[in-house]
């Protein structure tokens, strides 16, 4: 498994920022859902969200898109990092919404790697 880095993860961010302004907003939804689950997809959205399997496979297939109960929906399950996907510019509320989240996670990983630590030194 390959970890990120903050500088992997902000270079892969510019490069779908780059190509996310050429997707309309119905591609920008199936783009994240396939990046966050590269594999089984649907299936993998239906778990995540209670929006039913074949619903989420239309919108993949292009055949439809997301009406206002799935956004929010996915909007629940994904967070700020669903609606900075949508959009071509992220606005500056949202960029600080997402730095302070990762930042909690960030710690919540370093806590939980300081009590692996304290076991093994025990």
């Amino acid at each position: 498994m390959k970890s990120h880095t903050p500088q992997t993860h902000a270079h892969a961010y510019a490069h779908e920022v780059e190509s996310r302004s050429r997707l309309t907003l119905g591609e920008r939804v199936c783009a994240f859902l396939r990046h966050q689950h590269p594999v089984k997809t649907a299936d993998n959205v239906a778990a995540d969200t209670g929006i039913p399997f074949n619903t989420i496979k239309t919108w993949l297939d292009r055949a439809s898109a997301p009406n206002a109960e799935g956004y929010t929906a996915l909007w629940m399950a994904y967070g700020p990092d669903f609606l900075a996907a949508l959009a071509d510019r992220e606005p500056a509320w949202l960029q600080e919404v997402r730095r302070a989240q990762e930042s909690a996670q960030l710690k919540a990983e370093i806590a939980a790697l300081e009590i692996k630590l304290a076991g093994v030194r025990a």
